[in-house]
């Protein structure tokens, strides 16, 4: 089995502390062997515990790359994420960091009147450009999140739509053209990173808005679980 390397583990209390920077980890994170094992193919296990096991936890917490582009106007998007990715994690805890050095940083509100007070207060500005989260990173793909106990990575999709027509079909012209078949290009990429911790592992979308889930339910791979999970500081969204 490949080594873990755990949320809260030496490298990346480091990144926290400085001593390594990120993309020194996310390296070391691509040079941890992955099982290459077919799907529910137990052949290479030493007894069924083993088996048994979630590979799943052999990857890594780390500043997603390339860096999310968190700015105002899409910054709900990215509190959802955060907020599915942590609906059911422990001990990993997904948040906003530093780009830079990983380091973990606390809620910011990109409002006037938030940077008024901020001023007043003192307290620094946040620097959009700064700005990432850490996603889960697994056979050399990212996924939002990742549940240990459920043996389940997900993926969270907010507001998207205002990209849909009437009949909920994709707009036509950008960025809907662009958006939609990334969409069902980075399922199948999530779907196929999995396979290897099948049947133990599963993958899950969970989106705001029930129009996406149902474009979603009908494009995506039949083994992606599509779920509509309202968020109550969005509910009208």
């Amino acid at each position: 089995m490949a080594t873990a390397i755990p949320a809260g583990g030496r490298l990346l209390g480091e990144v926290v502390r400085g001593l390594i920077n990120a993309e020194k980890l996310r390296r070391l994170a691509q040079a941890i062997p992955q099982e290459q094992t077919k799907e529910g193919d137990c052949a290479g296990e030493k007894d069924e515990t083993q088996c048994n096991q979630c590979k799943l936890h052999t990857g890594v917490l780390l500043p997603a790359k390339p860096r999310r582009a968190i700015r105002k106007q899409n910054k709900i998007n990215w509190d959802y994420q955060l907020y599915i990715a942590n609906m059911n994690a422990s001990p990993e805890r997904f948040v906003y960091c530093d780009k830079d050095t990983g380091q973990p940083l606390g809620d910011f509100d990109f409002s006037l009147a938030a940077r008024a007070i901020n001023a007043v207060k003192g307290v620094p500005q946040p620097n959009p450009e700064q700005l990432n989260l850490t996603e889960w990173l697994y056979s050399g793909v990212w996924f939002d999140g990742f549940w240990r106990d459920k043996c389940t990575v997900v993926d969270a999709k907010g507001q998207y739509k205002q990209f849909l027509d009437e009949d909920n079909e994709p707009n036509k012209g950008f960025p809907a053209i662009k958006m939609f078949p990334e969409m069902i290009q980075e399922s199948a990429s999530q779907n196929s990173a999995i396979n290897d911790a099948r049947p133990q592992a599963s993958l899950e979308w969970h989106f705001l808005q029930i129009e996406l889930w149902s474009w979603a339910q009908s494009n995506l791979p039949a083994s992606v679980r599509c779920i509509h999970t309202p968020w109550l500081p969005m509910v009208e969204a």
